[in-house]
């Protein structure tokens, strides 16, 4: 057999009709089942390529794109939303600490002659009277219900069993046991209580020892450094709503405490020449007369003669006039 492929003559290159090859051809020329169409084939295959082609060309320039691009950052990693977001969560902290942080001191003030009513936060309505004032402890109405108190004020107390309602005057505390009462302090250090309703308990220290007792409906007291003088049934209803509707009244008082409250009421003094008349007590009721009148009714009551003078009240002995003891 020849080295030289088979179908071609040597030298020329004239092809040679094999036998054995055109019966191998024909055979499988004849089995197939359709004609091949190479053509279309190599049509496809040059297709598939351009699209390979295509899509790595697609994928290099996406590549080349993503490097040169700055990087995306996420919307909460930029600065300013992380600030925002800081801030936001320094103002919730804060509302927190709000909330749990105890109410802090209030005050209510009143000026000479003038009267202010007051609803607190726990129900307690309080009639705080002239030239005075009433300081809520930091935490009033959260762990405790303490109050300070300068001058006088009329007490209308929501009872509160674990709370109780306490006032500090000098250094005399008066405490609710469910009631309404009066309360006032004098320049001499002096504290009148006046229960209308309910109890009372006064707590005073004494030279010997803290002096402490309970007043009942009625019941008046003056706590001073000697201890507590207590006058059982002393007041009326009818003085319990002349406080509540903040009128001035005096049932009994000591001119001491009487004083202290034309002083706050009408900006007034009141002088006494005799230091007799200092021990005396006087019941009155004051509704806005003008100075004058309030002169002539301590005049009538004390038994003195009482003039006027500016802003002083003049309390002497008048002769022919019975003083009362």
């Amino acid at each position: 057999m020849s080295d030289e492929p088979a179908g071609f003559e040597p030298g020329d290159g004239t092809p040679v009709h094999d036998e054995a090859l055109d019966a191998l051809m024909a055979g499988w020329v004849t089995a197939s089942a359709e004609p091949i169409d190479v053509e279309g084939a190599l049509a496809q295959v040059n297709a598939r390529r351009r699209r390979e082609t295509a899509a790595v060309g697609d994928e290099l320039a996406a590549r080349r794109q993503r490097r040169a691009a700055p990087p995306v950052t996420a919307l909460w990693q930029r600065p300013v939303f992380r600030i925002a977001a800081a801030l936001i969560a320094v103002a919730g902290v804060a509302a927190v600490m709000r909330m749990q942080r105890p109410p802090a001191a209030t005050s209510y003030v009143t000026t000479t002659g003038t009267s202010s009513a007051i609803r607190l936060a726990d129900g307690t309505d309080v009639r705080l009277g002239p030239g005075s004032r009433l300081t809520l402890q930091a935490g009033y109405g959260t762990s405790h219900r303490r109050v300070t108190l300068q001058g006088e004020a009329w007490f209308r107390v929501t009872h509160d069993v674990a709370r109780p309602f306490a006032i500090r005057v000098g250094a005399t505390t008066v405490e609710d046991v469910g009631t309404a009462f009066l309360v006032r302090e004098s320049e001499a250090r002096e504290v009148s209580v006046r229960v209308a309703e309910g109890l009372v308990r006064v707590t005073t220290p004494s030279a010997a020892r803290d002096s402490s007792v309970t007043l009942r409906a009625g019941d008046g007291a003056v706590a001073s450094a000697t201890g507590i003088a207590v006058a059982a049934g002393r007041v009326t209803a009818s003085e319990g709503a002349a406080l509540a509707a903040g009128r001035l009244t005096f049932t009994d008082a000591s001119l001491l405490e009487v004083r202290e409250s034309l002083h706050r009421w009408y900006g007034v003094t009141l002088h006494m020449d005799d230091s007799v008349l200092a021990a005396r007590h006087v019941t009155a009721d004051f509704t806005g007369e003008p100075l004058s009148r309030v002169a002539s009714v301590l005049g009538l009551t004390l038994g003195v003669e009482a003039t006027v003078h500016g802003d002083t009240i003049e309390l002497r002995d008048a002769a022919g006039v019975p003083a009362r003891p």
